[in-house]
């Protein structure tokens, strides 16, 4: 009689659908759609606005598809970087194109991060209608700072 093989009791290394969409989605929109939802709403006028969503979700598992075609051609670690450096790596620039982008990420990924404090601050507006935006900023500082 065969034993069962053991349950692995550890975190699982790797992306179902869900994780893969959710995570390419948030790297590639951010929290500009919950800023900007009520804008395109009223400009829009109504529900025709939901085309956008299907455009973007299309976008969005299309640039998923080609980022896992990606990671089973060139297993590794570092993501954009690795693959940077991998396929540049016999030209004559081979190593500007990574030094390149960790530089553009240095300078981008604060952005990113204050774009959703902005919104987080936006956000606490609702909750606490009369702490004003002062109050919301604070909110959103400290929600900055505690992350870090």
């Amino acid at each position: 009689m065969s034993t069962p093989a053991p349950e692995p009791s550890g975190l699982v290394r790797g992306f179902g659908l869900l994780e893969a969409a959710a995570l390419n989605m948030s790297n590639m929109v951010g929290v500009g759609p919950f800023i900007t939802i009520p804008l395109i709403i009223a400009a829009m006028g109504g529900p025709q606005c939901m085309l956008g969503w299907v455009a973007g979700v299309v976008l969005a598992m299309c640039d998923g598809l080609v980022w896992s075609e990606l990671a089973a051609a060139m297993p590794g670690t570092g993501g954009t970087y690795f693959y940077f450096s991998e396929t540049f790596r016999r030209t004559r620039w081979g190593s500007l194109l990574p030094f390149l982008f960790i530089w553009q990420f240095i300078l981008s990924g604060p952005l990113e991060i204050a774009t959703g404090l902005i919104g987080f601050a936006q956000y606490t507006g609702y909750f606490w209608p009369g702490m004003g935006v002062w109050g919301s900023r604070l909110v959103s500082m400290g929600a900055g700072v505690l992350a870090v």
